[in-house]
């Protein structure tokens, strides 16, 4: 239990670390182009990670069939998630980062089991939520902010099916920030 517990701070430390350009934001840029660039950079590398989490997940040969199941669908939706984030960037000029390998992400290659794996990936979506609704305080795009909403909207359903599956109450808030 206690390198569940590790392991969990080391995700969500993981998490703001690769979102930190998604988490700060903006703020001072001089152009709405750049600003959500920077936005959408570090929506990227987010969504990569959550990409190469669920996909080691689905490897490992941790997960019961259904829990496989519904990591490789997770998978495939924060590859969508990333295809429509990078497609945005590339139009305003960027040049998509690439993935990270899973050796580089700090407590992944630590998971021992399906629990550990669960709470992983519950703090992973909890920061990816609030590093979207931060997000959206930043975003100019109106296109950007449709997709964003969507993705922060698909990340929130991930939360309640992985809160569900350990017995945690699906929707303990009205208003979903990403605070734990």
């Amino acid at each position: 239990m206690n390198a569940d517990r590790l392991t969990r701070r080391d995700a969500l430390a993981l998490a703001v670390a690769t979102a930190s350009p998604l988490l700060l934001g903006a703020g001072a840029a001089s152009a709405q182009d750049e600003g959500d660039a920077v936005v959408l950079q570090g929506a990227i590398v987010l969504e990569q990670t959550a990409v190469v989490v669920y996909d080691t997940a689905v490897s490992s040969g941790l997960l019961d069939r259904e829990a496989k199941r519904v990591a490789e669908l997770f998978r495939d939706q924060e590859q969508e998630h990333a295809d429509a984030l990078i497609a945005a960037f590339e139009r305003l000029g960027g040049s998509a980062p690439k993935p990270p390998e899973a050796a580089a992400i700090p407590g992944l290659s630590e998971l021992k089991s399906q629990a550990g794996v669960t709470a992983y990936a519950i703090e992973l979506e909890t920061t990816a939520v609030a590093a979207y609704y931060q997000a959206h305080q930043q975003l100019q795009d109106p296109e950007l902010l449709r997709t964003t909403a969507g993705i922060m909207a698909n990340e929130g359903q991930h939360l309640v099916v992985l809160r569900e599956s350990v017995g945690r109450a699906p929707v303990p808030n009205a208003f979903e920030t990403g605070e734990r």
